[in-house]
């Protein structure tokens, strides 16, 4: 199935300021305006953009009840959930506090939040690369990786105007 289009992105840096070294980021999770909205029930806070393979790093908080449409991963994705419960329609396991998951690339799935759980999910994702979301019979709906949540966390960055250095030293 062919991309029929793309929109351009990048990441807004010059190239001499692009940095490739160490770097450490401090999360607020109590802090809500640091929380970018991902549709009408989830939130994320990013740890890194990755602007060599589009992938990125970022803690994800989502409601009971919430589903993330079914997406493609191109690339490999591993996650640590810290609060909550949540698991794949596809699959027959639950994650709770603790649980690790590895997925290799090519994994194609819809993340659900049990309508009945006691409290938020709220789950560490290092994405290696972009996500194809798709419609059940798997025909293209969106695209997304590190360049576009870089670009939605601008504008929630721009809108609450908190400062964007922060997020300009998230990208390496």
């Amino acid at each position: 199935m062919p991309v029929s289009a793309f929109a351009s992105y990048d990441d807004g840096l010059a190239t001499s300021d692009r940095r490739r070294d160490h770097f450490i980021t401090d999360l607020d999770l109590d802090d809500d305006r640091l929380w970018i909205p991902y549709g009408d029930t989830a939130w994320f806070q990013p740890c890194r953009f990755d602007v060599t393979t589009g992938g990125f790093t970022a803690v994800l908080k989502a409601l009971p009840g919430t589903v993330v449409p079914k997406h493609y991963h191109v690339s490999t994705v591993q996650g640590w959930t810290l609060q909550g419960s949540w698991g794949y329609r596809e699959h027959d396991w639950l994650a709770g506090a603790g649980t690790f998951i590895f997925e290799p690339s090519g994994e194609s799935h819809t993340l659900v939040v049990p309508e009945d759980a006691d409290e938020p999910a709220i789950i560490l994702f290092i994405v290696s690369g972009g996500l194809v979301f798709t419609d059940d019979e798997g025909n293209f709906a969106a695209y997304e990786d590190g360049f576009t949540l870089l670009e939605l966390a601008r504008e929630h960055y721009g809108s609450k105007g908190l400062d964007l250095g922060r997020l300009d030293a998230l990208i390496r």
